[in-house]
């Protein structure tokens, strides 16, 4: 099958990879074929609205851990393709940090922050004996 199949044109195609993230949340991000950040990466909770808009005017390929428990809130979607056995690796980073290191774009651990897409919230320990 081929994106005009669908009635697209190549620019027209963005990609939706998603981690899982427990019970119907994901952390997920929308982007171009060019990597370029449509949609802020963030975590979501996916429903029968979820990227209602985007999908009007785009066809979205989905893929990641996270993508098969979306694919029955999609599955009335046609604009909404899965890739299946599609998961996270850093084999996929390559291209972008052989870019960063070509243009000696380093990051300095000792001021780096990671980014953490939700706060952490601690809770009482549930083991009997830890207070």
């Amino acid at each position: 099958m081929r994106i005009s199949d669908f009635g697209f044109r190549i620019a027209d195609l963005l990609i939706l990879p998603m981690i899982d993230a427990r019970r119907m949340e994901v952390f997920c991000g929308l982007f171009d074929l060019e990597s370029r950040e449509i949609r802020e990466v963030r975590a979501e909770i996916i429903d029968e609205h979820s990227f209602s808009e985007v999908l009007e005017n785009h066809l979205i390929v989905i893929g990641g851990d996270g993508s098969e428990k979306c694919k029955a809130v999609f599955e009335n979607q046609p604009h909404a393709v899965f890739l299946d056995n599609f998961a996270a690796s850093a084999k996929y980073m390559i291209r972008l940090a052989s870019e960063k290191f070509l243009n000696r774009d380093f990051e300095n651990l000792a001021y780096f922050e990671p980014f953490y897409l939700k706060d952490f919230v601690a809770g009482k320990p549930r083991v009997k004996g830890l207070h």
